[in-house]
């Protein structure tokens, strides 16, 4: 599998992944321990590629090749501004043909963002007092994306995740993919972690979706309609202590 940069530079070491993270808004994302250094340590140094592929044929049921990689990769999907940056968007093909997108997102303990009631509201309270914002238009619109039945609970829902779900399918490929991986490193804080998946769970739950896999602690996976198009999502908890 290739890996590269925005302007098409193949990436072969940490030392390459970081240069996308040399910039003052990202420096303080790139940590031994935190999410962007472990999806890279990941890939380059742990046989993840290869451990992606292997998750991803029990799902869809065929043998998956990996062929590209691109860090911080930005989807559009809307006419609001800036699209969604998957930590890596990886791009495959079946055996039988069909195209694969992968929008992995990398956590290790951080949260999935605040819940759709709190950005909605600080966004309302920006357009009553006059400022231009169009993040209640988008919230709204991902909403109708995410859900058939639009009920209080969805504004309890983290995010993150549907935003997360929209970069995923705005991809043209035949399968689309979410893939959320846990790494378990030095850094790693059990309590938030299970928060988190208590969140994935608890937006799993009011989907349209069902389950297609569950390792019991180690990796879930569902079928998911978002809009008019099928995903699937995985979370999957990987073991990435230093050697």
């Amino acid at each position: 599998m290739r890996i590269e940069d925005t302007n098409g530079e193949e990436i072969n070491s940490l030392e390459d992944w970081a240069k996308i993270f040399d910039t003052p808004q990202r420096q303080k994302h790139w940590k031994a321990g935190r999410s962007a250094h472990s999806i890279a340590d990941f890939i380059l140094n742990r046989g993840g590629e290869k451990r992606i592929a292997k998750l991803l044929e029990r799902v869809v049921h065929e043998e998956v090749v990996l062929e590209k990689a691109k860090p911080e990769f930005e989807v559009p999907f809307d006419k609001f501004g800036r699209g969604r940056v998957h930590d890596l968007g990886v791009f495959g093909k079946t055996h039988s043909g069909k195209s694969i997108f992968i929008g992995i997102e990398s956590k290790v303990d951080e949260s999935f963002n605040k819940t759709v009631s709190e950005v909605y509201l600080e966004a309302k309270a920006k357009q009553i007092a006059g400022k231009a914002t169009n993040a209640p238009e988008r919230i709204e619109d991902l909403l109708k994306l995410n859900f058939h039945n639009i009920e209080p609970s969805v504004f309890d829902i983290r995010y993150q995740l549907l935003y997360a779900t929209a970069g995923a399918v705005a991809v043209e490929c035949d399968i689309c993919v979410l893939l959320i991986l846990v790494f378990k490193t030095h850094l790693y804080d059990e309590l938030k972690a299970l928060d988190n998946y208590r969140d994935y769970l608890q937006f799993i739950a009011l989907a349209d979706s069902s389950e297609i896999l569950n390792d019991e602690g180690q990796a879930v996976a569902h079928r998911i309609s978002v809009g008019e198009k099928e995903l699937f999502s995985i979370y999957e908890n990987i073991l990435l202590r230093e050697s």
